[in-house]
């Protein structure tokens, strides 16, 4: 597989399990980007770091900077949970705007290539006002995002965000080259896995490959590939258990997707996939 080309990324989320049992920390989980793994890009989860709600800790993230630099590792995303853009209560929608703009500051200080923010509408519909909400907001990231080089936007995660129709018009209204989607393999509402494949194509910033998408990756790297994508196909582990074990499972996995890929031509529809011939017992 050639890694420059295709790029992968490992979630830190996918140790959520390790990080809640104390086992590990923000600084181990880039030491095994580097030392178990042979991974060059980060896709760091806020979970990993203090709550920069109120007040960012830049000497922190400094050191967070300076350990991937000594590794050669590049920030490919900050995943935030926490502050999203909507939220029904003015009150906590102001603090959620200041939270939303200390986690892009934090994202700067670390060099990230994008940073991921919550639509934030826990319904699978979306009013006017939110949608003009949200659309004002994500413009105002986005223009800090461009001058500095990044990318900002939601990912297909819950409630609105997985409507594909309430995605293209977020796309349309901010209406800038520094919005972009994370896009999480197959999360769209019930019916909808295609048309949405098809919208997020065009804004894909960056992606998150769950276990659970494994039997139909294959067709959506080669796709995201076609239109010219940039990022990186990036591994998220959800079980919470045996998380080294099986991020290495799932990682080699995608490895070879991109192998096989690589082999039958990118132009060519996808037929099947070696994996999917074993676990099936054809082959």
């Amino acid at each position: 597989m050639n890694a420059k080309k295709y790029p992968i990324s490992i979630a830190s989320y996918s140790f959520h399990g390790l990080f809640g049992a104390g086992r590990t920390n923000i600084f181990a989980y880039l030491e095994a980007l580097k030392y178990r793994y042979n991974v060059e890009y980060a896709d760091i989860w806020s979970g990993f770091l203090p709550d920069f709600n109120e007040n960012i800790d830049e000497d922190l993230l400094k050191k967070i900077k300076c350990s991937m630099d000594e590794k050669g590792i590049t920030l490919a995303n900050l995943c935030v949970d926490g502050p999203h853009i909507w939220t029904d209560n003015k009150d906590e929608r102001d603090k959620h705007y200041k939270g939303a703009h200390n986690y892009l500051k934090a994202g700067i200080i670390l060099g990230a290539k994008t940073v991921r923010i919550d639509v934030g509408v826990h319904q699978d519909t979306i009013t006017d006002e939110q949608l003009d909400y949200v659309i004002k907001v994500y413009g105002e990231l986005a223009a800090i995002a461009k001058d500095n080089n990044m990318r900002v936007g939601p990912e297909n995660h819950w409630g609105a965000s997985r409507d594909p129709q309430v995605l293209e018009n977020i796309y349309k209204g901010v209406n800038s080259d520094a919005y972009g989607h994370l896009f999480h393999f197959g999360n769209f509402i019930d019916g909808q896995k295609e048309a949405g494949l098809e919208t997020v194509l065009k804004m894909a910033m960056h992606t998150h490959i769950p276990a659970d998408s494994i039997t139909f990756a294959k067709e959506y790297i080669r796709r995201l590939v076609n239109v010219g994508y940039k990022g990186t196909f990036s591994i998220e582990h959800h079980t919470s258990k045996h998380e080294y074990e099986r991020v290495a499972w799932q990682l080699a996995t995608v490895r070879e997707l991109i192998t096989e890929l690589e082999e039958e031509g990118f132009d060519k529809p996808v037929s099947g996939d070696y994996f999917s011939e074993v676990y099936s017992g054809v082959k």
